[in-house]
Parts: C-alpha cells; sequence; structure tokens
C-alpha cells in the first residue's frame, strides 16, 4: 500500500473516533428524575444512606415477609471497596465502644422478645441488642445472637441485666445488626425480625412491629449521582435542579450542606462515591483530552469549589481498577456564568476505560481546616474532548523495530531500522499506569539499544517509544 494512501487511512481513522467519541450524558443537567433512595423505619436510624452512597442500592429494607402486621425490617451484609458492611438500624448513634445516644426511657422490662429467620455464614454472627443509661452511663443490657440457619420465623427470648438494682433509667438505645461488631463481617449474612416488644414493661419497644417508615427521595439529575443520598437523612437537600442555567432550561445547584458524616459536602458526579471519592463514570475508548463547560460560585467565607476528572482502568491480570490519573483544579468565586476547563495530562498506556467527572461546592482538600455552611456552586454545557488514541503507527510499521527478549527477566533490547541518529523517546508503564522507566536514546552506528528491567517486578508492561512525532506501542512481559 502506498505511504500516501497509508496516511490517508490513518487521518480518516482518527477523524471519525474523535468524531464518535463518547459525549457526556446529560452534559446541560437538562433532564431530571424523582428518585426514592431508601426507607427506613419510623425512630431508627440505619447504614442505608452509606451504602447506597457505595453501591447504588440500600442494605435495609422494608420486606413483606413479616410475622404480624404489614412488614418487617430485613438487614443484610454487604461486600463494599474496602471490606464489607452489615446491615444495622439503630436508635441513638453507633460508635466504636458502643451505642451512644438514644431516646428517653423510664422503665425497667425484663427482657427482650420477638420473632426473628436469618442466613447467618459460619464465623458470623447477628444481634439485637437494647442498652439502658442512667445520665449516659450504662444501667442495663441485652444481647440476642444469632447464628446459623432458620428458614421459618422463630421466637427469641433474652432477659435485661441490670447492672444496678432497682434505679431506673432515663435513657434507651437498641440496635439491630445483620453481621458481628467484633471482627470482619461477612458478605451475605442476612436476618429479618419483626413484633419486637419488651416484657414487664408497659412502655413498647419503639416501632417494634416495623410497620411505620419513612422514605428518603430526592429529584436528582439523570445520569448523575450526587450528595442529596447523605444530607437528605439530615434533613436538606444539597443538590437541586435550577431555571438560572448558562443555556438551555436548567442548570444544577450544588450548596455545601450538613450530612450524616458530620460534614459539610455537597457534590455530583457522573460516577458514584468510594471510600476515598468518586469513582466509576461513563465508560469510554479514548483517552479524554480536556473538560470544559460554564460555572458561578458564591464561597462562604475562603471556601474553594472544585471540578475533578478520574481516569480509571481495569486491569484483567490485578483483577480490580487502578487509578490512572487524577485532576482536580480549584474553581475560584464567580457572580456571573464563567467558562473553565480541565486539560488531562495523561497520554499513555494502559488507555482509560473509564472516566469519572465530579464538581464539589467545598474544598476536598483534606489538609484544609476549613469546611463552609451554605457555598453554592452552579454548573452547565460541559463538553469532554479526546485525545487521538495512543495506539497511532504514523509511518512506523512491525518491520521499523524489535523487541526482545520477551519475557525479559534481565536486560530488554530495542532494536530500531532506517532510524538512526534520531532521538528516541522511552517510556515504561506497568499494569497500574504507572510510569517506571523513561529515558532518551540516540542510536547510531549500533541499531540497538538495551534497558536493565531486573529491578522491576514480575509482571505486564507497556513501552511507548516516540521518534520525532511518530509513536510505536506495545506489551511486554517480565518475569
Amino acid at each position: 500500500m502506498k505511504p500516501g494512501l497509508i496516511a490517508l487511512i490513518t487521518g480518516l481513522s482518527i477523524f471519525c473516533s474523535a468524531a464518535f467519541a463518547q459525549s457526556i450524558p446529560n452534559s446541560g443537567f437538562e433532564n431530571w428524575s424523582y428518585k426514592t433512595f431508601y426507607e427506613e423505619p419510623d425512630l431508627f436510624y440505619s447504614t442505608n444512606a452509606f451504602i447506597y452512597a457505595s453501591l447504588g442500592e440500600p442494605n435495609v429494607t422494608k420486606t413483606t415477609e413479616s410475622q404480624s402486621g404489614n412488614y418487617a425490617v430485613r438487614l443484610e451484609t454487604v461486600a463494599i471497596s474496602d471490606g464489607s458492611a452489615a446491615g444495622a438500624i439503630f436508635i441513638g448513634e453507633l460508635g466504636e465502644d458502643g451505642i451512644y445516644g438514644g431516646i428517653p426511657y423510664t422503665e425497667r422490662p425484663d427482657s427482650i422478645k420477638g420473632f426473628a429467620k436469618y442466613d447467618i455464614p459460619d464465623g458470623d454472627t447477628a444481634y439485637v441488642i437494647a442498652l439502658f443509661k442512667i445520665f449516659g452511663a450504662p444501667l442495663g443490657i441485652c444481647f440476642v445472637r444469632f447464628t446459623g440457619t432458620q428458614i421459618e420465623y422463630e421466637p427469641f427470648s433474652a432477659p435485661v441485666q441490670w447492672l444496678i438494682p432497682v434505679i431506673s433509667p432515663d435513657t434507651l438505645a437498641t440496635a439491630v445488626l445483620s453481621s458481628t461488631m467484633f471482627g470482619e463481617p461477612v458478605p451475605g449474612s442476612m436476618i429479618i425480625v419483626d413484633n419486637i416488644q419488651f416484657a414487664g414493661a408497659s412502655a413498647p419497644y419503639p416501632n417494634g412491629d416495623f410497620e411505620q417508615w419513612n422514605e428518603y427521595s430526592a429529584e436528582e439529575p439523570d445520569n448523575w449521582f450526587s450528595s442529596n443520598v447523605l444530607s437528605i437523612a439530615a434533613g436538606d437537600t444539597a443538590v437541586t435542579k435550577t431555571e438560572d442555567s448558562y443555556e438551555g432550561n436548567y442548570a444544577v445547584r450544588i450548596e455545601s450542606s450538613f450530612t450524616l458524616l458530620d460534614d459539610t459536602l455537597a457534590f455530583v458526579t457522573n460516577g458514584y462515591l468510594g471510600d476515598d471519592g468518586p469513582i466509576g463514570g461513563m465508560p469510554v475508548s479514548q483517552i479524554p483530552d480536556k473538560l470544559t463547560g460554564y460555572y458561578k460560585y458564591f464561597p462562604v467565607g475562603p471556601d474553594t469549589a472544585i471540578a475533578g476528572v478520574t481516569l480509571f482502568y481495569y486491569d484483567p491480570n490485578l483483577g480490580h481498577t487502578v487509578i490512572l490519573e487524577d485532576n482536580i483544579i480549584k474553581l475560584p468565586p464567580a457572580n456571573d456564568y464563567t467558562y473553565f476547563e480541565l486539560q488531562v495530562d495523561y497520554y499513555s498506556l494502559p488507555e482509560c476505560d473509564t472516566v469519572n467527572i465530579a464538581f464539589g461546592s467545598g474544598n476536598f482538600d483534606e489538609d484544609s481546616a476549613y469546611y463552609a455552611l451554605g457555598s453554592v456552586l452552579y454548573v452547565d454545557a460541559l463538553e469532554i474532548t479526546y485525545k487521538p488514541p495512543v495506539a497511532i503507527n504514523e509511518n512506523i510499521t512491525e518491520t521499523n523495530h524489535k523487541v526482545y527478549p520477551n519475557p525479559a527477566s534481565e536486560k530488554l533490547f530495542f532494536e530500531i531500522y532506517d532510524l538512526l541518529d534520531e532521538e528516541i523517546s522511552l517510556t515504561l508503564i506497568n499494569s497500574q499506569g504507572q510510569m517506571v522507566y523513561r529515558n532518551k536514546f540516540k542510536p547510531s552506528q549500533e541499531q540497538q539499544f538495551g534497558v536493565n528491567v531486573s529491578g522491576l517486578p514480575e509482571g505486564i508492561y507497556y513501552y511507548n517509544f516516540s521518534i520525532k512525532d511518530k509513536n510505536y506501542k506495545g506489551k511486554l512481559i517480565i518475569k
């Protein structure tokens, strides 16, 4: 094939790839839907807000598999990105050393009873707990433990162990958990409880029949995930639709609000929330070059808004997703819609397969001591552009170079043909997207140059060398 035709086909390939590159779904925040995040039994808090933020679904649910009445509560332990998390409902606040707070309660029950069915794997334990306190100090406690499997409702009962006689409590804290508090919860542990009561007291166990539930819902931008799931349980909707737009009918309004994390923050992302920030996002087949859009920002005090783009790659050899690059810029105050752009510096191998886009109305820097309440960020009219594929072969064919041995253990040789006296820039990237080697060479009489790889861990690596404006890539193994 003639060189001119090769160049034409290559150019058309690049053009078509760029022309059909993925756009950002709902990039102008025109489409919104009302979403129910989860429900919680009245008077109780649950793990739902945190689990929904991580997985997009709750692990405490209302079920019609009731022992009496219409509903019971179902709790399940689930796998999360850094381990596992039990399903839990509680009156009070769960802490590392027990349950804090609670509701007023002044009687001394003899025992706690109810009905449960469950499937608890070996090594795990589910609980029903009641803690009675006086002036914040424990006065009486009741533990009911569940292990093994019970497919039909079975009654349970356990006495309250009073630590001090006669004195009545002033506070009740209670909890139901699907897994142990003293080890690693086992994903899949499940318990359904219903009709919990106190014996020997006229004051009932609060909402022990689990008939009363609260729904936590908000209007959300389609294809985006927001911090509303964290703030709505604290009584606030942080992310809302606004007609104050740069173009079209709507934009997104993001206001720093209180959350169940005892923090003030607000964000939207096209992925979801991980342990260390937004994860997931939109699948892509090219590396982004630039994110652009328009924003307004009204901070409280010295607060700062942020925009972020994170590139992810699923490494089949590691069996999990790795971050290739995390790009964050700060958005200064702006009374009117202002153009911004976020440049992506990454342009190497492996190429990303997922792009996360996120905006926050507050400074998410862990080193910052300032977190404001009420800082407001408006965002609209987003666009994303892409770099040409790294796999471009411009006038370099398979016969232009040779890499051996592959696999390599000590020395790796690159042999270049017909390109003597040209400076060659070489980089090696590991399977996690980290650059482990970079150097420049200029072959003269010798057509080959060597790289010592004996100090690199075993695994799959990607090489990329450039000669003038030409690039070539490949994969090799170090063992």
